[in-house]
């Protein structure tokens, strides 16, 4: 039983280490990609909010669930910062439960600006 603890406890840590020597840049980009102000960051942002205003009371006439549901609509398609993936298996039903549109904008949409925050509640 300890064998199996140690053996399984070094195997994981030899994977978490060695995972950075792919790309050791890798934080660093991923920072500059989601860096606060950036499109792609309003995009996360707005999808994230909206997400947690999905599991509020009222969220069809909540102006912060719309306004964010609305911008994620805009943001998120494969012709911009191709996340819906990311967020489609909240939001779908949510936005169908409220008669909102589920498919991203296609075409490049101009970039959103901040999320209204929400104060939902995350699982």
């Amino acid at each position: 039983m300890q064998f199996s603890i140690i053996a399984i406890a070094t195997a994981l840590i030899s994977v978490v280490a060695a995972a950075p020597l792919d790309n050791p840049n890798w934080p660093g980009e991923l920072l500059k990609r989601q860096a606060p102000g950036t499109p792609l960051y309003y995009c996360h942002d707005n999808c994230g909010q909206a997400i947690a205003g999905s599991r509020k009371a009222g969220k069809c006439t909540s102006p912060a669930f719309i306004h964010n549901y609305a911008n994620c609509i805009q943001c998120s398609g494969p012709d911009n910062n191709n996340i819906w993936f990311h967020y489609s298996s909240t939001l779908t039903p949510a936005g169908t439960s409220c008669g909102f549109p589920t498919t991203p904008d296609s075409g490049v949409q101009p970039p959103v600006g901040p999320a209204i925050p929400d104060g939902g509640v995350w699982p």
